[in-house]
This record gives C-alpha cells, sequence and structure tokens, in this order.
C-alpha cells in the first residue's frame, strides 16, 4: 500500500525545463563563450547540480561562486512566471483525499524550491522537502529519497518516486522504492532504459498506481 509519493520538482511537477536550459544559455554566453551549447548537451545538464555542471567547464580563473550566484539571479528573473504541468494540483488533492502524504526531493535549494512551489499553488500540499543543501550525495545516489523516507517514517516499499530524469529512475531503484517516469520529459529515451516501474503520460494517472 502506498502512503507516501515523493516527487522531483523541476520538468515533473514545474514546467522549468525549458527556463532551465534558457538560463543556462544565457550563462555560457557570459562565461563561456567559444562553447556552443546543442540541444543535446543542454538536456544532459537537467538533473544535476549547478557545481557538477560547471565544474566540466570551469577555468582557474573563474569562480565558482560567481558562476552559481548569475545562473541563479537569471533563473530567479525568469521563473516569475513558471507554471504547474497540467493536473499537478487535481493530483494533490486526490493524494490528500486518500491521506496519501506528498513530499517533494530536489537538487535545488530548499528555500527556492519552496518559492517555486508557492508561485504554482502545489507548497501547501508538500509537509516536506529534501533540497540540495539537506544532503551529502546528490542523486543518482539513493541519500535524498531515504532522507524523504526517513522525514515521514515510511519504509521504501510504502512510496512511489515520480521524475523526469534518468538519475530519478537510479535513484529510486536504490532507495528501494517504485520508480514512476513522466513521458513528457526531454529524457524519456534515457528513462525507459532504466527500466522505471511505471510511465504515466499525464500527472493524474498516478492515482491508477497508489
Amino acid at each position: 500500500m502506498i502512503k507516501l509519493v515523493l516527487f522531483d520538482l523541476d520538468g515533473t511537477l514545474l514546467k522549468s525545463t525549458e527556463i532551465i536550459m534558457e538560463t543556462f544559455v544565457i550563462t555560457f554566453k557570459k562565461y563561456f563563450k567559444d562553447i556552443t551549447l546543442d540541444e543535446r548537451t543542454l538536456t544532459s545538464f537537467l538533473g544535476h547540480t549547478l557545481f557538477e555542471t560547471f565544474g566540466l567547464y570551469i577555468r582557474d580563473d573563474q569562480s565558482m561562486d560567481e558562476l552559481v550566484s548569475f545562473y541563479r539571479h537569471t533563473s530567479e528573473e525568469l521563473m516569475k512566471d513558471v507554471q504547474a504541468y497540467p493536473n499537478a494540483k487535481e493530483l494533490m488533492e486526490i493524494l490528500k483525499a486518500k491521506n496519501i502524504q506528498i513530499g517533494v526531493v530536489t537538487s535545488k535549494m530548499n528555500h527556492v524550491a519552496r518559492e517555486h512551489l508557492t508561485l504554482i499553488g502545489l507548497n501547501d500540499y508538500v509537509t516536506h522537502l529534501v533540497g540540495y543543501e539537506d544532503v551529502k550525495n546528490h542523486k543518482p545516489d539513493k541519500e535524498p529519497i531515504e532522507k524523504g523516507l526517513s522525514l515521514y517514517g515510511v519504509n521504501s516499499d510504502e512510496a512511489v518516486y515520480v521524475g523526469d530524469h534518468e538519475n530519478d529512475m537510479f535513484a529510486a531503484k536504490a532507495a528501494g522504492v517504485m520508480s514512476c517516469a513522466v513521458s513528457y520529459s526531454h529524457r524519456l529515451k534515457e528513462m525507459l532504459a532504466v527500466m522505471p516501474d511505471y510511465v504515466v503520460d499525464d500527472l493524474l494517472q498516478i492515482e491508477d498506481i497508489i
């Protein structure tokens, strides 16, 4: 019996994938002018922390803090009009009515994730949120999901993790929870290669697996 549904945020509940990729393009134009980003490279950035991504390109004469700060400031400006994916709130109401707990596990900083959940009207449904600073090891490691389970006092076989990236699926499997991929992801092929337990085209379909 499922007692807890954990969600990734960006690209799963938050319709922010294009915003994230646009922010990377703007940041690279400023700091890495000699590097051209194609769509394959941009989508490879999804699901990783900023420090992991910029760590692949940063030069000795550059400041990681400056890079990350510029990215975050640019992202916040673009995120002001961000929306939820269709039926996200409807699903939250269904889960709430069924007394199924709702959590978020994301690589985004905790307070930023909360702000974005508030923007799309979902924050009040999420009791606990595991963000970037809440764990030492990030997805695809199992630690973030295990942290989420511990916050709710739920066993791994009583939870499902919903995400849009193969790292979400790897983390779910490592933590022993059911894995659910959303098909509107830019990384669907990569997720399917990990063989998630479920794939949904619409968030409302999650009701069918709980």
